[in-house]
This record gives structure tokens, C-alpha cells and sequence, in this order.
């Protein structure tokens, strides 16, 4: 049987998410949407489509950015019949599973969900499954449900990807040993980082040290890097996970470390003025914008994006080079 015929065969079977194989379908996609949002559309029927958008996140200085691609992709689509309600659990797993649930009984079309801890999320995600609401994913939790009937796509980095692009910038700049804090306990997307970093400068030259709930105690946090640069003199550089962290902890390192963060935040200001080496961008606001626009590109007309993979959104390498750009973009707080 050729490929052709394969497609055809399993679209008759179960018109599936992924069973579309679009090459450059990302492309294209957003291409259409970002110019011309009403243009992708084409002449489909207007229907009204109910997204969910729950997160673990918070309303600091990422999340902040990624919320307002929700809210623009939603303004954007509005005439199309779209709404979105949007939960922001703090890193509260009750909070969040609330969140899944009252998005269940809503009855909504598609839940956009990041996926820190997934055993956690695991039987509310099911029961939408089963009620016949898409899922996408977003920020964490690549190939957690991807087995789902009703799972989409997954839209966020690859979190080992990045680490590893991390490594790169550290080894590039002569770094020895990099301490690396893992801000948030349950959460699996960061210790991919980590070990993407690893993978690049090898286990030893590696010292992660976990601090639950980092940012809501900044002045522990600080305390504890520091304690750790003093341990061990051997560590020359420093990697937060998130520039909420990152960026306090400047203080706490020894004069001269190199420095590299996850995520824009502040980090641009530290990088310009040579205090912080590069950030990993992953651009966020695309995290937020896109599964609104491939929830109604699906619910309106069955377009498929992905095929099975995940639609990258980075990493990106901010650096000295290419911080003044950013930094435009920033202020007007979509990157």
C-alpha cells in the first residue's frame, strides 16, 4: 500500500489529529494567521469555539508575556466565534486540576494545557479525552498524552534541546563547572534542561541543586547559591532556569562567573550591560497565540499540524549581539 493510499485508508478510519502529514504545515499555518487571521479561515461556517487555557504557571514576567498571546490570538479570532477562559495555578497542582475540571463541565471545545507533573493531570486529561474535548499541550508535558484519542500537538521547546543549546553557550565561553538550580520540585521540564546541559559538558562539570518553590523565596534562594559557590570553588559558572531567579541571585555569585538564564524577563538589561552571558528564548508568546489559532484551525476546518511532532517554538539564543532587537520587542511585551 503507498503512502497515499495508507492516509487515506486511516482518514476513513478516525479523521485524527495527527494522521494529516502537512510538511511546513507550521509554516504556512502561522504565516496565514499572523498577516491575515480571517484569511486562514477561508470560507469555513463560523462556530463558536470554547478554549480552556490551564496552566501551572504564574503572572510573572514569562507567563505574563505568554498570556498575552492568548489574548491576542483570541482578539484576533474573535469574530470567528472564539472565547477562552485562562487559569494560571501558581505551581498549585490542586489549582490546576480545578482548573482541568471546571474546563470539563464548561463543556469546551479544546484544552491548551502545560504538563509540569503529568501523573498529576493524568485522569482529568482522560476525562476530557473521553468527553471528546482536544488537548494540546504547551510549555511542558511533550509526549505525555500523546496517546490520547483526542490529543493534538504538543507547542513549546524541546526542553533537552535547549539545555543542550545552554551547554554550547557555556562551553563556547571557556566555562569549568556550572551550578544549575532547578526552581520548581515537580516539575520535569526543567531537569531536561538540566540534562541537556549535562549531555554537553559532561556530568562532572555539572552541580544541579533543586530549591522547591525558588521565586516566592528570594532571599533563601540567594542564600542557598551562594553557600553553594562557597562549597565548591571549582564552579565558575551559573544557569537559572528562569530569570526570576536568575537575575537576584547575581549578587550571590562570586565576581567574574558566567552567567546564562532560561526565558527573556530582565535578562536583556543584564546581558546589554555584560553582567549575564545569553538567555534561551522560547519564545512564549508564541506558546500562548498558537493553540488558539490550531484549536479553531481544527474545530473549523480539520487542519492538522505536527504529525506526530511537536511544534517548536525555540530555542532562541539571546545574546549581546542581538539584545537591543529583543529588547524593542520586549517593552511592547511579546517577547
Amino acid at each position: 500500500m503507498s503512502e497515499r493510499e495508507a492516509l487515506e485508508t486511516s482518514a476513513e478510519e478516525r479523521i485524527s489529529r495527527r494522521g494529516v502529514l502537512v510538511k511546513g504545515g507550521l509554516l504556512a499555518a502561522s504565516a496565514t494567521v499572523l498577516g491575515n487571521p480571517a484569511a486562514a479561515f477561508g470560507a469555513a461556517t463560523a462556530t463558536k469555539t470554547k478554549i480552556a487555557v490551564v496552566t501551572h504557571g504564574d503572572t510573572g514576567s514569562f507567563w505574563s508575556v505568554f498570556k498575552k498571546g492568548v489574548d491576542q490570538a483570541v482578539s484576533d479570532l474573535k469574530a470567528r466565534g472564539v472565547s477562552a477562559t485562562q487559569v494560571y495555578a501558581n505551581n498549585d497542582v490542586s489549582k490546576q486540576v480545578a482548573g482541568l475540571n471546571t474546563a470539563i463541565a464548561a463543556k469546551v471545545k479544546v484544552i491548551a494545557t502545560s504538563v509540569p507533573d503529568a501523573s498529576a493531570l493524568k485522569d482529568p486529561l482522560t476525562r476530557a479525552s473521553k468527553a471528546g474535548i482536544e488537548i494540546i499541550t504547551v510549555n511542558s508535558g511533550l509526549g505525555a498524552f500523546d496517546s490520547l484519542p483526542t490529543y493534538e500537538v504538543h507547542i513549546g521547546q524541546t526542553e533537552d534541546v535547549a539545555g543542550k543549546g545552554a551547554g554550547k553557550q557555556f562551553k563556547k565561553a571557556g566555562a569549568k563547572k556550572v551550578l544549575i538550580v532547578i526552581h520548581e520540585a515537580s516539575n520535569s521540564a526543567l531537569v531536561q534542561r538540566a540534562s541537556g546541559v549535562k549531555s554537553v559538558l559532561g556530568a562532572s562539570n555539572v552541580k544541579v541543586i533543586t530549591i522547591p518553590n525558588a521565586k516566592s523565596d528570594i532571599p533563601g534562594t540567594k542564600a542557598k547559591v551562594k553557600a553553594a559557590f562557597n562549597a565548591d570553588k571549582s564552579l565558575d559558572s551559573f544557569l537559572g532556569l528562569d530569570p526570576d531567579v536568575t537575575i537576584p541571585c547575581l549578587s550571590s555569585v562570586p565576581k567574574g562567573t558566567k552567567v546564562g538564564t532560561f526565558d527573556v524577563g530582565g535578562s536583556i538589561k543584564q546581558i546589554q550591560a555584560g553582567k549575564m552571558l545569553f538567555a534561551i528564548d522560547q519564545q512564549q508568546y508564541l506558546q500562548g497565540y498558537l493553540p488558539v489559532v490550531f484549536a479553531v484551525l481544527y474545530q473549523t476546518n480539520l487542519n492538522t499540524v505536527g504529525n506526530g511532532a511537536p511544534v517548536l517554538t525555540g530555542p532562541g539564543i539571546i545574546n549581546k549581539a542581538n539584545a537591543a532587537k529583543i529588547a524593542a520587542l520586549a517593552k511592547k511585551g511579546t517577547r
